[in-house]
């Protein structure tokens, strides 16, 4: 018989509430909360310690087999009502299944640079959805791993986790502490290192060499990189446009990067 919760004060509720609005609580709890039968599968499979689960009523008819497996897991598992469920969701129509997971049990500790490998930096971006999509794009390029700055946003809030679609669980990644100093580890490893940013020796994209060991650095969605970032580059590449445009959407830039490096 599972455990019923009805009163959206509940001290479990509350505390995975939390986790739905408050990066720094995700950063003190060391966990996070995860909404939705197909990416709960995803973090599963990608490793993910679940630690509690709640599911409404609609959510244990559809999802049996995956209440099935928590419980095999170990996973405390409860049943809530709507209401509830509405507290711990942040969309207009919520799935009515949530799961809060260690955060610690998915972060990688290191990317892998390999001798034949292809990456991308993220550098002081600010849009989740941004950079959602850049994470689901370079998984379906099959890129090698991806380094974000501190001031990236928060790979574990409900909006990036839902644009990633499950990728942030599947793509190598690695915070990195300076980013001035990460790109001078890739060089010293042989990887050739492209700024995307507008200079006078700027290359156009498709005239760079994207033959493997190498990576690009994507900049700030308003102000671009920061000029350190680009003068530890090995070089800068531009995205030929026509027209008044001056640039483009931050993810856009990323995966038509993405694409050279691919094809």
């Amino acid at each position: 018989m599972l455990e019923r919760i009805i009163s959206k004060d509940n001290h479990r509720i509350k505390e995975a509430a939390k986790l739905l609005k408050s990066r720094r609580e995700r950063e003190e709890q060391g966990r996070f909360l995860v909404e939705g039968a197909r990416i709960i599968r995803d973090a599963l499979d990608g490793g993910a310690l679940p630690q509690e689960a709640y599911f409404t009523d609609q959510a244990l008819e559809k999802h049996g087999d995956l209440l099935e497996l928590l419980l095999d897991m170990g996973v405390p598992c409860a049943q809530i009502t709507q209401a509830v469920g509405e507290k711990l969701s942040d969309t207009r129509t919520p799935q009515g299944i949530f799961c809060v997971f260690k955060k610690v049990d998915i972060l990688r500790n290191s990317v892998n640079i390999k001798k034949d490998g292809r990456y991308l930096l993220l550098s002081g971006l600010q849009d989740p959805g941004n950079v959602g999509t850049i994470l689901r794009t370079a998984e379906a390029f099959g890129l090698d791993g991806i380094l974000y700055s501190k001031d990236c946003p928060d790979l574990f809030g409900p909006k990036l986790l839902r644009s990633t679609m499950g990728g942030v669980f599947r793509i190598p990644l690695m915070e990195c502490e300076n980013m001035v100093q990460t790109i001078a580890h890739f060089k010293e490893l042989g990887v050739r290192v492209y700024a995307t940013a507008l200079s006078e020796e700027a290359l156009p994209i498709q005239q760079a060499d994207w033959s493997a060991p190498c990576a690009a650095v994507i900049g700030n969605e308003g102000n671009g990189l920061d000029p350190q970032v680009i003068r530890a580059c090995s070089g800068c590449v531009m995205i030929p446009m026509r027209g008044q445009v001056q640039s483009l959407n931050a993810a856009v830039a990323a995966s038509i990067v993405l694409w050279e490096m691919y094809r």
